[in-house]
């Protein structure tokens, strides 16, 4: 063979393998190989015969190279054999290819095998073999099968991420519509501040005025007491007395609205977070009194037996007065939310929400305030995720989730615990321990 039949040879057979190896227009094999074209890989099920097969696997592998990063080959010939008329040639080469694929580096060993024919005054592939010399799936020489399952598996990945990430973005949707529900409710709590703080002025007035009135009771008794007696300072005498109850009736009640606006003060404003020693006993009866007369004067007011069970030796126990009553209040709100559903639902006539609070003290100075409610009860099911942010078994905008996680928080921030047991349908206790120092 002369250079210029084995140039003519060599252009047409590097022309083949760059087609096969590269994103070459389909329509270059036509000049390449012969119609009749035979290939075979390393198994019996894979052989491709016909011009229109060859293209149809190079096809492939153009789709499949669309995934691949750093792609690379080499193209060593290792072999040439030519025939005596040196009208047949047999050219052996191996191949190095390199690519990454979904992040993992490959590197894959191919070797071909092609023979040539000089045949209508041209050089044409009429046949090849592929192989490669590792390991391999069987039926799968050319590793279609694998990068199949790797695009099925890497499809199967973006379905499960793309369903967490609409998860997450309906839990972000909750989580903003809780957020604007909890802020609406700490204006309200600013709103109600201000009228707490407006209220207050007038009940001084009424306080002070009812007991400067009383001393003027007395002194005008005193100087009756002085004037002739007769029936008309009977009379006087009597009415004095009826007024000074009246009043004294009034100062009651006052004081007792203006505690309430303190309170409301309180809860409000929050405070130092220092623990102070305080009643604890006074402390429920005058919030649990709070609660219930905020849920009665709501539009969806229920009617509540209140049975308090309080411990008197039990004394003082450090706590943060402004906190702790986010605890009495957040707790007693969700019972008679509890109960309000119960009774909602229930076909019992019968049923009577009651609110039952207890406190106790054991021998290790720990104080034991338990907050029962006999609603709907709490789900096994849920129980561990009572006190987590934003999970409420509320509907809607009805509750934030936040109160429980809170509450849990500021119990912690007292260096005590809080626990709950329920039954469903039945009731549901919480149940927390304070260290009385």
């Amino acid at each position: 063979m002369n250079k210029h039949e084995e140039k003519d040879l060599m252009g047409i057979y590097n022309s083949w393998m760059n087609s096969f190896m590269e994103d070459s227009p389909l329509e270059q094999f036509d000049d390449l190989v012969s119609t009749d074209i035979m290939g075979y890989g390393t198994t019996s099920e894979e052989k491709i015969f016909g011009l229109d097969k060859v293209k149809e696997l190079c096809s492939l592998g153009q789709e499949q190279r669309k995934n691949f990063k750093d792609y690379n080959y080499n193209i060593d010939i290792v072999k040439k054999q030519y025939s005596k008329n040196n009208r047949c040639a047999v050219i052996v080469a191996e191949i190095d290819l390199r690519y990454t694929f979904n992040t993992t580096k490959t590197v894959l060993q191919l070797r071909i095998s092609t023979v040539l024919f000089h045949q209508n005054n041209k050089w044409e592939i009429v046949h090849w073999h592929g192989s490669v010399p590792v390991e391999t799936i069987e039926g799968d020489t050319w590793h279609a099968q694998e990068w199949k399952r790797e695009n099925e598996r890497l499809q199967e990945k973006v379905d499960e991420q793309t369903l967490e990430l609409r998860q997450s973005l309906d839990d972000l949707k909750a989580t903003q519509s809780r957020l604007i529900q909890s802020e609406k409710l700490a204006s309200l709590g600013q709103l109600a501040a201000g009228i707490a703080h407006e209220i207050k002025n007038p009940m001084n007035f009424i306080n002070n005025f009812s007991e400067l009135s009383l001393e003027y009771i007395d002194e005008i008794k005193e100087e009756v007491a002085n004037l002739d007696q007769n029936d008309t300072t009977k009379d006087i005498d009597e009415l004095l007395d009826d007024v000074a109850e009246n009043l004294k009736k009034v100062h009651h009640h006052g004081t007792r609205a203006d505690n309430i606006v303190k309170s409301m003060l309180m809860h409000s404003r929050g405070g130092t977070g220092k623990l102070e020693p305080t009643d604890l006993n006074t402390l429920i009866r005058e919030y649990v009194n709070l609660a219930f007369h905020g849920m009665r004067a709501s539009k969806s007011a229920i009617n509540v037996s209140i049975d308090l069970n309080l411990d008197e030796t039990i004394g003082e126990v450090s706590l943060n007065i402004e906190n702790f009553s986010r605890v009495i209040l957040n707790l007693c709100k969700n019972a008679f939310d509890a109960m309000r559903s119960k009774s909602l639902s229930t076909e019992n006539e019968e049923y009577q929400p009651v609110l039952s609070i207890r406190t106790s003290k054991d021998k290790t100075q720990v104080v034991h305030l338990e907050i029962e409610d006999n609603g709907l009860g709490v789900p096994e099911a849920i129980k561990e995720k009572l006190f987590q942010p934003f999970f409420t078994t509320k509907r809607g905008t009805e509750g934030t989730g936040l109160g429980l996680s809170i509450t849990h928080d500021i119990i912690s921030k007292h260096n005590g615990s809080i626990e709950v047991s329920s039954e469903e349908n039945q009731f549901t206790c919480f149940h927390i321990y304070l260290p009385q120092k």
